[in-house]
């Protein structure tokens, strides 16, 4: 089949542009482009849920891996602030007003030693824990003073 730009048309477009009133066709040009516009929507939706369908397929992904990353928040991250304070509040005998509450706040601030405190299991250790963490950080400044 040649094309457009060599000077020769096809049959078939030829049979689409004569007039309707032509004894030569079998078709109606309205009814040949009504066809042809119903062919393409079909096309094009059957085209858009597949994108739909991979939009939603990626989506469920995404989600899924955010998820996955919210519940193991604390595994990667380690032990939150908020934790820490909530183990600091339940030992009975640390004034929330007191210097060793407020040390250990700022303490939190470490991931480390924030893991560390959690880790702990007897309450009394945490205690000692955090009494000499005080007295290893008040040595530390004096030091700085000589």
């Amino acid at each position: 089949m040649f094309g457009l730009s060599s000077g020769i048309v096809s049959s078939s477009i030829e049979k689409d542009t004569q007039p309707e009133d032509s004894e030569d066709s079998d078709i109606e040009p309205e009814s040949s482009v009504i066809n042809i516009k119903r062919k393409r929507k079909i096309f094009t939706n059957a085209n858009t849920n597949k994108k739909a369908k991979k939009i939603r397929g990626a989506q469920k992904l995404l989600c899924e891996a955010v998820e996955r990353r919210s519940s193991n928040k604390n595994d990667i991250l380690g032990p939150s602030i908020t934790q820490a304070i909530e183990e600091l509040d339940a030992i009975l005998g640390i004034d929330p007003l007191g210097q060793i509450f407020v040390f250990a706040t700022r303490l939190f601030l470490d991931k480390d030693k924030r893991e560390l405190f959690i880790a702990l299991k007897h309450k009394e250790v945490k205690i000692a824990w955090l009494m000499n963490e005080k007295n290893d950080q008040k040595e530390k400044e004096n030091n700085l003073i000589k």
